[in-house]
């Protein structure tokens, strides 16, 4: 008797310590994250984010019922994931997933699509074989998020391939912080960044960086600035004020191929001065693609801007040159016929190299796909100056040449091997290259004297901290455009005609650079983060699945049936009383 007592007293003792302990931890949030990339950890920025957060933000997901595998994974990481968001702000974050098509009526379900789709999200057409027989199905893998009366359209799955493949999901739950991170920094900003976007130089047109632009118009205000010798055009002097005040924090600069006046460049300038940043997207060398078209070959000529000097007193030299790659995008060219048909076959095209991230990227490039360039130069660091860090971003592979110009671009390039680039390489050459420090002024020689001590210009000849990033091509911001009977559409930026999908990391890589131009490196680590796929091996399993069925599901119901009839045996031995 006094034995089961004493059992009774330390069971009961045991349990209150539990339900202790488990009242006093539920005053704390504390989580553990085995995994190896931390795939159940919101990034620093993130969680700075939603601790911060005064208001309440609702969230729609649409992404909910009875569909393949693959979303229903995808609907389980983003309830994960909002989870977090809820735990992290201290459940100011509140979410429910809505399933339009759960009440079976035709009408209302017609009416909760055009809803949506009006509310900027779009739906997905799956098409999947159940019992030998293909079906369609619409899914919405998108959601709504509402904050002081405002809504937010969120996509988290942004292809249109009806049969999405196991990477293609994997892309979208790699992005699923990103997506509502970005969308939640939206709603919860007050001041949105400016960015001037040059014009009147014969820039590249709207519609040829429209997937770019419009990537940026997210989390930033555009203008589109012609400069026109106007002191004013990208700063002002504001009354009391010594120094002069930029109406933007950036610049771009995106394939120009006419001269800039003295006066503009000096306008451009003095920006940089008063702490603007620039995104130079500069074609050193012009290439007529239409006669390349038309006869095979033509002239590759140097493009003189007026811009390489600036360029050159900030710290970087732009090289007349074209880098041509063994580590090249492919290309379509006719072979000659075959039968009654062309024969259409495919090469390398070492005019557009295909460039990687190097070993310890910087945060602009890390986990990023290949970047294609198109006829695009190399840079050199020059002026070497302690108050400007450099950091090259991309480098050519170690089979690539330069081509000085004036030089003949000819389409038989692609019957050259993997021989020709090993002769006498030029590895390793910058194509893009980071600067951020305090910049000497590019032009201070020609200016008159009352220009620089004018108090309504507020001359600097030295900047104060500011970045800048420089790409020798301008084509790296090129989307193709489709023409359609509406007109024409501009595609995806690093859309691959041949792959039929973007399989090119160039628009990721030029909002990286301008969320770090912008000291939006929130931004960047939540995009760069990568969870990998760890896929089955599907011969293995049809191999030897006899035995892993028996080892995943016979062996531990054996295994637990074991120990608990030795238990038994124990306690008989030990409690029953000899005959």
């Amino acid at each position: 008797m006094h034995t089961k007592r004493t059992d009774l007293v330390r069971f009961f003792l045991i349990l209150g310590i539990i339900l202790l302990g488990t009242y006093l931890l539920s005053f704390f949030f504390v989580k553990w994250d085995l995994t190896e990339e931390k795939r159940h950890t919101l990034t620093p920025a993130t969680r700075e984010m939603l601790q911060e957060m005064q208001d309440r933000v609702f969230v729609r997901c649409y992404l909910h019922g009875d569909f393949p595998a693959g979303f229903k994974r995808l609907e389980q990481n983003i309830r994960e994931r909002l989870q977090e968001f809820r735990d992290y702000s201290d459940g100011r974050v509140d979410y429910e997933f809505i399933n339009i098509y759960e009440s079976g009526n035709k009408k209302t379900i017609a009416e909760n699509e055009q809803a949506l789709f009006e509310k900027g999200l779009r739906f997905t057409r799956l098409t999947f074989e159940v019992s030998g027989a293909t079906q369609s199905q619409l899914v919405w893998p998108a959601a709504i998020l509402e904050y002081k009366g405002k809504e937010y359209p969120v996509q988290f799955y942004k292809s249109d391939m009806p049969e999405p493949t196991d990477d293609m999901v994997n892309s979208s739950v790699n992005n699923l912080e990103y997506e509502l991170a970005s969308n939640f920094r939206k709603a919860l900003r007050r001041d949105r960044p400016a960015i001037a976007v040059l014009e009147g130089h014969r820039e590249l047109e709207d519609i040829r960086m429209a997937d770019f632009l419009l990537a940026l118009e997210e989390n930033y205000d555009l203008d589109f600035v012609k400069i026109d010798e106007r002191i004013n055009a990208l700063s002002d002097k504001l009354p009391n004020s010594t120094v002069r005040t930029n109406k933007f924090q950036a610049l771009i600069v995106a394939k120009p191929d006419s001269l800039f006046s003295f006066r503009d460049r000096v306008v451009i300038d003095q920006f940089v001065m008063n702490g603007g940043k620039v995104l130079w997207l500069v074609d050193p060398v012009l290439t007529d693609l239409d006669s390349l078209s038309a006869q095979q070959q033509t002239m590759a000529v140097s493009n003189e801007m007026g811009l390489y000097d600036m360029v050159y007193a900030y710290g970087a030299r732009m090289n007349r040159n074209l880098v041509i790659d063994f580590q090249g995008a492919p290309i379509a060219f006719d072979a000659g016929p075959q039968g009654n048909q062309r024969q259409i076959q495919m090469f390398t095209w070492y005019y557009a190299p295909l460039v990687f991230p190097p070993d310890n990227p910087h945060p602009i490039v890390a986990n990023l796909d290949p970047v294609k360039f198109d006829f695009a130069s190399s840079i050199d660091t020059v002026n070497q100056d302690p108050a400007i860090r450099k950091v090259p971003l991309l480098f050519s592979s170690l089979l690539s040449k330069e081509l000085k110009t004036p030089v003949r671009v000819n389409t038989a390039i692609v019957e050259l091997g993997q021989d020709y680039f090993a002769q006498n390489p030029t590895p390793g050459r910058i194509m893009a290259l980071l600067m951020e420090g305090e910049f000497p002024a590019a032009i201070q020689e020609g200016l008159p004297a009352e220009f620089k001590t004018s108090p309504d210009i507020a001359y600097r000849d030295r900047s104060v901290p500011t970045k800048m990033i420089v790409i020798a091509d301008g084509d790296v911001v090129r989307n193709q455009v489709m023409p359609t009977p509406e007109g024409p559409v501009p595609q995806a930026l690093g859309y691959d005609r041949y792959a039929r999908r973007v399989i090119y990391d160039n628009k990721e890589f030029l909002l990286n650079c301008m969320n770090y131009l912008l000291d939006d490196q929130a931004l960047i680590s939540v995009r760069s983060r990568t969870i990998k796929l760890r896929k089955l091996d599907e011969a293995a399993i049809n191999k030897n699945r006899t035995a892993i069925q028996v080892r995943t599901v016979a062996l531990p119901i054996l295994v637990v049936m074991g120990l608990g009839s030795a238990q038994y045996v124990m306690r008989r031995r030990k409690w029953t009383k000899p005959s």
